[in-house]
């Protein structure tokens, strides 16, 4: 049986089944273990099964989490803790475009003008995360402010770290690239049509 598990398991190209096959093969080493009277064999897979039962567990939150955050805006309030706090004055240039770009941040208060884009920025809205996927961690566009301004930013560290290791905020950033492009080609095709 432990055989078989250890086959399937070389077979399976995703966690979740991974996970089911080890604990299969786990409950297996767990009732040899009980017939042979092995004490190292009931430990070993008495200790890895629920181990492996608790990991197929957060994988099945995490893939609920996703599907969530696919269907929501992102709450931005988990990430908090890991910002830090700056201020700006109305008229003042947060950044230029080109700028060689070291941060994102996020709005708490006030508004930011992207004119490149034509946008206004309010409070929640994330900008400055883009120069994070170019080449060569230039800034697209530039960011100015049209009131006194609050902001959260985090260092491209640590925007990294995040991204690597919060699904949600992954998933949140790739469809808020998307909108974003998808709303600079909606604008060059209307300019192309005007003309």
């Amino acid at each position: 049986m432990e055989v078989a598990m250890s086959v399937a398991a070389a077979f399976a190209t995703r966690m979740i089944p991974l996970r089911y096959i080890s604990m299969l093969g786990n409950a297996a080493g767990l009732a040899y273990g009980l017939g042979s009277g092995s004490f190292s064999s009931i430990v070993e897979y008495g200790v890895s099964l629920p181990l492996n039962a608790a990991r197929a567990r957060q994988m099945r939150k995490l893939i609920v989490a996703v599907r969530q955050a696919a269907e929501t805006d992102l709450n931005i309030e988990w990430l908090k803790p890991f910002a830090h706090a700056r201020r700006f004055k109305a008229g003042e240039m947060i950044f230029r475009k080109g700028d060689k770009a070291s941060e994102a941040f996020i709005v708490t208060e006030g508004e930011v003008e992207i004119p490149e884009a034509g946008a206004n920025l309010r409070p929640g809205d994330m900008f400055g995360e883009m120069a994070l996927f170019t080449h060569d961690g230039a800034r697209l566009a530039s960011a100015v402010c049209r009131t006194d301004v609050e902001t959260l930013y985090i260092t491209y560290e640590e925007f990294e770290q995040h991204y690597f290791q919060n699904p949600e905020f992954g998933l949140y950033l790739v469809r808020l690239i998307v909108r974003r492009l998808e709303r600079n080609h909606r604008r060059a095709l209307s300019r192309l049509e005007a003309v």
